[in-house]
């Protein structure tokens, strides 16, 4: 018994010593205080600066900039320019599914009434100037602009610009508040912006994210520089503001990704137009009411790797860069200079070409009949040539009926017309990165192919055995096939594939 209690009294004994010292070790030190230093994230460090960042508000950008912004509405009847072709909706610029949807049905053959789009814009000059999308616009009778102090102006389309996506727009008033212009060229990935507008009605709205990317390309038109962010950008967000921490505007909130390939949700990828290409053709649109460009005539593409390898080892020749020429369209200003396919552009003008797209951002910004020199290698052998341009427009005009008249000449043998199978179309269009192939325009319903399956949607990747990877591969394949001949087609959905065969007719 005694030795039970001995053990009990030394175990109390150990006990209180060691609360004694654990009171000792914790001697004039705060238990709140020591419970929130356990708990706080350590403060942020900017990389070679040993201060902490404080995490920015942007409230201060925000209120500056708010009056400046603006609400665009666009009514549009039946009868509007633009109207007709608003079920094809485009997958970046939809001009009013864009911001809404699609409009109630309306029985078959009546006309639907008219449309109504919303989106933003901001104001540039204190005498009522506003930039916006050209898809909020496009195609409307009439254009009201809501300001942020909730009057109410019609507004007048100054001009508009379809192939970069721009309007500016003017309502009668004066001493306005204005947004500043900032220079997106200087914008690096990483760097904080804002957006601001309207999205679904909801006014006033400021979304942050950074700069994800610059110099993207998501449509077919090779003046595509989009700046790519993860600040939200949702349906009527078109035609406000990208703004950056000094309170400038640096893009023009413009379109979205939905979703990839497979049809799965994709947030945060949204795309502005950079404000230094707006700048350019700001005086245009004020003068003239369009932009008219610089033109060319060639089809370019880059310098990679192996073509420096291989200029290197034949002609000793060492490039940075340039724009190989892939190909020069008859009767353009390039093939009436004696631009050859295979030379490689190095400047125009003493600017230099880093990359194939350089080409065209740089001749996109004189204007028509603008001579320009331009120095390229030919075989090792640098040549300077004299180019008096020609009209963008004009030219893309004269390319397209081309393309035309060759897609007629395809229907009189087979009732087919194809596509580039572009990024966009197979994201549209959910069709997996690995098919190739030319995208199906249409059928004629009257054609042997389309009494055999082939639809608008589908694509062909072999003609004859011969594999089809772009329409010059569809051309040259359907060249060699006579009227009655058996043709032979591999096409697929995205999801399988199936050959068909037929008479050409």
């Amino acid at each position: 018994m005694k030795t039970v209690k001995f053990l009990m009294l030394l175990s109390a004994a150990i006990l209180l010593l060691m609360v004694g010292f654990g009171l000792a070790q914790l001697k004039g030190l705060n238990p709140v205080k020591a419970k929130a230093e356990s708990t706080l994230a350590p403060p942020l460090v900017a990389p070679g600066n040993s201060s902490p960042v404080a995490v920015p508000s942007f409230a201060e950008i925000v209120e500056k900039a708010y009056p400046a912004v603006v609400a665009v509405s666009a009514v549009a009847t039946s009868s509007s320019k633009g109207m007709e072709d608003d079920n094809n909706e485009d997958f970046f610029f939809g001009p009013f599914h864009f911001f809404f949807g699609p409009s109630p049905e309306f029985p078959k053959g009546q006309q639907q009434p008219f449309r109504q789009s919303g989106g933003s814009g901001f104001i540039i000059s204190s005498d009522g100037y506003i930039l916006t999308n050209n898809h909020v616009v496009e195609g409307a009778d009439k254009v009201t602009v809501t300001l942020n102090d909730d009057r109410e102006f019609t507004a007048k389309v100054i001009g508009r610009d379809e192939e970069t996506d721009v309007a500016l727009i003017k309502i009668e008033a004066g001493g306005l508040p204005i947004l500043p212009l900032g220079d997106s060229d200087a914008l690096r990935p990483g760097d904080w912006v804002l957006a601001i507008g309207n999205p679904l009605m909801y006014r006033n709205t400021v979304t942050a994210g950074v700069v994800s990317a610059k110099g993207r390309r998501i449509s077919s038109s090779s003046l595509d520089d989009f700046i790519q962010t993860d600040a939200a950008i949702n349906f009527g967000n078109s035609g406000g503001p990208l703004i950056n921490l000094k309170g400038e505007a640096v893009g023009i909130n413009t379109a979205i990704t939905r979703s990839d390939p497979m049809g799965r949700v994709v947030e945060g990828i949204g795309f502005a137009i950079p404000i230094n290409l707006v700048k350019d053709q700001m005086e245009q649109l004020k003068t003239s009411g369009k932009v008219s460009r610089g033109y060319l005539g060639v089809q370019v593409g880059p310098v990679d790797a192996d073509a420096k390898e291989y200029l290197k080892s034949k002609y000793n020749l060492e490039l940075k860069g340039g724009a190989l020429v892939q190909k020069v369209d008859p009767k353009t200003p390039a093939a009436k200079a004696g631009i050859e396919k295979g030379d490689i552009i190095i400047s125009v003008d003493g600017k230099e070409i880093k990359e194939s797209k350089d080409l065209v951002k740089i001749i996109s910004r004189y204007a028509p009949k603008k001579n320009v020199k331009i120095e390229l290698y030919r075989e090792g052998k640098k040549k300077s040539i004299d180019v008096t341009l020609g009209d963008r427009n004009q030219g893309l005009k004269n390319s397209s009926e081309e393309d035309n008249e060759s897609e007629t000449d395809k229907q009189a043998k087979l009732g087919i017309t194809v596509e580039e199978l572009s990024p966009r179309i197979k994201m549209y269009n959910r069709i997996p990165d690995d098919v190739t192939g030319v995208y199906v325009k249409s059928v004629d319903p009257k054609s042997n192919a389309f009494s055999k399956g082939l639809r608008q949607g589908e694509i062909i990747s072999e003609v004859n055995g011969e594999p089809v990877e772009s329409v010059s591969d569809f051309k040259r394949a359907v060249s060699k096939v006579k009227s009655g001949e058996m043709l032979s087609l591999y096409v697929q959905d995205g999801n399988s594939g199936r050959y068909i065969y037929f008479k050409a007719e």
